[in-house]
């Protein structure tokens, strides 16, 4: 089993990355995960490598900071890649976008450039879930640990909504016929009182 990793970070920063490389190096000890910047991402890298799983890391900063082109390889393989793909906040944002469906802020508590001043869910809060694809086997409200300004707007066309809170109305979703998902929270940051983000993970893995 090989899981292609896309570091969505600008220069590394941000934690998305090696934390979502932690946490699977621990559920399966000796898995192969492969980590390449967004920018060298292409369709034909990801044919030729034949990984397993593709994971969509989370971002530290905007969207607007990106430039079309960097991520057009990406885009590419969201939309054509034949293997499962989990997006993870920004990931999740990432899908959308590739998909042309609107990603923005949550929206603003002061004044302020990118996310200085908006509006953030941090921590751990509770979804409402459908309980399909990657809640399969999970209570129908559970607490996973959050950390994000944007949101999914508008689910991109051929999507349907999997999970929901009072902040976010778009916590997960689902395209249908395909095994592409994406998720708003941070299902790799689990502990001992808040466990279900790791079974997320492993419903992702088992398919």
């Amino acid at each position: 089993m090989l899981v292609y990793l896309v570091d969505n970070t600008i220069d590394g920063q941000g934690a998305s990355p090696r934390e979502l490389r932690a946490v699977l190096g621990r559920l399966i000890p000796g898995l192969e995960i492969l980590t390449e910047p967004f920018h060298s991402v292409s369709l034909e890298r990801v044919r030729s490598l034949r990984p397993s799983h593709i994971i969509l890391s989370g971002q530290s900063v905007p969207w607007d900071n990106y430039s079309r082109e960097s991520l057009a390889g990406v885009f590419d393989v969201i939309k054509h890649a034949s293997q499962p793909i989990l997006g993870v906040c920004g990931g999740h944002q990432q899908i959308a976008l590739a998909h042309g469906a609107e990603v923005g802020l949550m929206g603003r508590i002061e004044p302020g450039e990118g996310y200085e001043g908006a509006k953030r869910e941090r921590g751990f809060h509770p979804i409402d879930n459908t309980g399909e694809g990657l809640f399969k086997g999970l209570p129908s409200t559970l607490t996973v640990w959050h950390n994000h300004c944007d949101e999914v707007k508008q689910l991109p066309n051929g999507f349907r909504a999997t999970a929901s809170n009072e902040t976010c109305a778009i916590q997960a979703m689902q395209e249908k016929g395909r095994r592409v998902y994406g998720v708003q929270f941070h299902p790799e940051l689990f502990n001992e009182d808040h466990p279900e983000g790791r079974r997320i993970v492993e419903n992702f893995l088992a398919l």
